[in-house]
């Protein structure tokens, strides 16, 4: 048998990780001695602590781990183990993404361009029509939203309905927050369908809007919220509602960034 100081050797890992893995029943020692409480660990740990630590390494957690060694199950792990191949290949389409992202800057500021460059946006009042739209509301990460979308667009296909416009998103957040935000993605649908008969079904109210198009990519669309504000401001509106963007051209249609037309919009009143 080993001491918990020479397993801590052979699984390379600190007796605190060992002593918490005890805890919670991951990997409990062989023998614990009743009056020094010293833990003993066997031959036949050996492989359950290399594979925990090959695991970890792979990004499982830790009770996706107790899961597989409590059922012995290769099919449980190969799940698991795909699962991780397709966050990796999402993390690496995401970082291919910023990639390209970067080198467009770097050619732009190569080519002669301004460090900070600001845009001619127009902001003007349009009356918006209400509209029948399916949606879904919910806390997430920012960079998650493509996935609230994409369930939208399953909600629509289930329901045997069409889009009939754009992706529109609504922010409820008073203040921004990346890692919980306030969300709600709305797609239009037929016109005629009745709002009845799915509770994903809703009427997207109309009313008096300010906006301005944006052509760029979303980190910089906060200039356009910055001019929305001020010319609200500016000619004695007032805010009536969360603001929402329309996605006229999106990652769906174009790789390019640069290439992203997104209309921001405002509700006001008087």
């Amino acid at each position: 048998m080993y001491t918990i100081g020479q397993f801590s050797k052979i699984g390379k890992v600190s007796t605190k990780t060992l002593r918490y893995y005890d805890q919670i029943n991951l990997l409990k020692p062989v023998q614990v001695d009743p009056e020094n409480q010293y833990r003993y660990y066997s031959d036949q740990q050996v492989l359950i602590i290399l594979l925990i630590s090959e695991l970890k390494e792979y990004g499982l957690k830790l009770e996706e781990i107790r899961a597989i060694l409590d059922e012995q199950n290769a099919e449980l792990l190969k799940e698991f183990l795909r699962n991780k191949i397709q966050e990796i290949d999402k993390e690496v389409e995401k970082n291919l993404k910023l990639r390209s992202s970067i080198e467009l800057k770097l050619v732009k500021i190569e080519s002669g361009g301004k460090l900070m460059e600001t845009k001619d946006l127009k902001v003007e009042l349009k009356e918006r029509e209400p509209m029948i739209v399916i949606s879904r509301r919910a806390a997430t990460r920012i960079e998650n939203i493509s996935v609230l979308i994409g369930k939208v667009f399953e909600d629509i296909y289930q329901l045997n309905l069409q889009p009939s416009g754009p992706v529109m998103t609504v922010y409820y957040d008073k203040e921004f927050d990346a890692e919980n935000a306030d969300i709600e993605v709305c797609i239009p649908v037929n016109k005629n369908v009745n709002v009845e008969s799915s509770d994903k079904l809703k009427e997207f109210k109309g009313g008096l809007t300010a906006c301005t198009k944006f052509v760029g990519p979303y980190s910089r669309l906060g200039e356009a919220y910055a001019k929305v504000m001020k010319w609200i401001d500016d000619h004695g509106y007032k805010n009536f509602g969360a603001p929402y963007d329309i996605y006229l051209t999106d990652p769906r249609t174009t790789t390019n960034p640069d290439e992203f037309v997104t209309e921001v919009f405002f509700p006001v009143m008087k």
